[in-house]
């Protein structure tokens, strides 16, 4: 999805074809502090991989709707090239720099 960097701090990020940041996303924003620093052990990593770092299973169920939103909000992109192949993310330059500023 490609995202209008002009709008990504405003709070609702939109594409370039101005689709907008889906307003019941904004409730996942809040497990950035635990699962942004697990993802970024990670590295590269799938969903699988990252479920299985998440002891607490209610963090756990809302892993595909948080991936939804750092993905509306650049924290991490995804990076399979193939509609096939098993989707793996990366965090972002701008989820690095979220994490610097989060400490």
């Amino acid at each position: 999805m490609p995202l209008d960097p002009a709008t990504l701090d405003t709070g609702t990020p939109k594409t370039f074809d101005g689709r907008e940041y889906p307003e019941h996303l904004k409730a996942y924003e809040q497990f950035d502090p635990v699962l942004l620093p697990i993802a970024a052990r990670l590295g590269e990593f799938n969903f699988d991989a990252l479920a299985m770092q998440i002891p607490d299973a209610k963090i756990r169920s809302v892993l595909p709707r948080w991936l939804a939103s750092a993905g509306w909000r650049n924290l991490v992109e995804r990076r399979d090239n193939d509609l096939v192949a098993q989707r793996t993310h990366v965090i972002t330059d701008r989820g690095r720099a979220w994490l610097q500023q989060h400490r």
